[in-house]
Formats: C-alpha cells, sequence, structure tokens
C-alpha cells in the first residue's frame, strides 16, 4: 500500500514538473523574441545614426545613392545606404535582420551643414 502511495506521487510531480517545464518554455520564447526585437532596433538606428553623420561630414549633393559599410556595426545581414538631396537633406534607407525577424526603414532626415 505505501509503495502504491509513493508511486502515485512521483507520478504527480513529474505531470507537475512538465507543466512547468511547459510554461517556462513559452516563456522564455517570447523573452527571446522580445530580446532579438530590442537589439534590431538598436541597430536600426545605429545604422541610421551612421548615415546621418556620414552625410554630415561628407556633405555631397545629388541622387546618387551610397551603400555604407556596416562591417564595423557588428551586425548580420545589416545593410545601410544614404542618398544626399538637395536643401540639406538626406534619404537614409537602412534594413537589418536577425533571429527570423527583420527591421527596415526609409526616411529623409534634415542634416545641418558641415562644421556647424
Amino acid at each position: 500500500m505505501k509503495k502504491g502511495f509513493v508511486m502515485l506521487i512521483i507520478i504527480t510531480m513529474l505531470a507537475f514538473m512538465g507543466a512547468l517545464l511547459f510554461v517556462l518554455t513559452g516563456v522564455s520564447g517570447k523573452i527571446t523574441f522580445q530580446t532579438n526585437q530590442i537589439y534590431l532596433e538598436a541597430v536600426r538606428q545605429n545604422l541610421v545614426s551612421s548615415g546621418i553623420t556620414w552625410a554630415r561630414h561628407n556633405g555631397a549633393k545629388g541622387a546618387e545613392t551610397i551603400e555604407l559599410d556596416t562591417a564595423g556595426i557588428n551586425a548580420r545581414n545589416a545593410r545601410l545606404s544614404a542618398t544626399p538631396e538637395k536643401h540639406g537633406q538626406v534619404t537614409i534607407i537602412a534594413s537589418c535582420s536577425w533571429g527570423g525577424q527583420e527591421l527596415k526603414t526609409n526616411e529623409k532626415y534634415y542634416i545641418s551643414a558641415r562644421g556647424k
């Protein structure tokens, strides 16, 4: 009789631990997704800042799109291009991907002249 009771407790504990692992696995998946999303947003902001900085220092005018090197940012699958335009504007196109997620941006920014 005692052996049956102990076996029942062990089976109940295993079921409880299985349910707990199932819940924790779901939570860790959400945390991983959110962490990847935050990482991608930080990379995207770095790419945009790099493009704006490049445009400020080079001050090129015209509509020639320049593909900028993203190796220094240390982000996989990152791309950055800048198109200087008239009136101190630059169009920045940036994209990055990580963990099955991808962020893209295509926006115009106003920049100040070099030295100001």
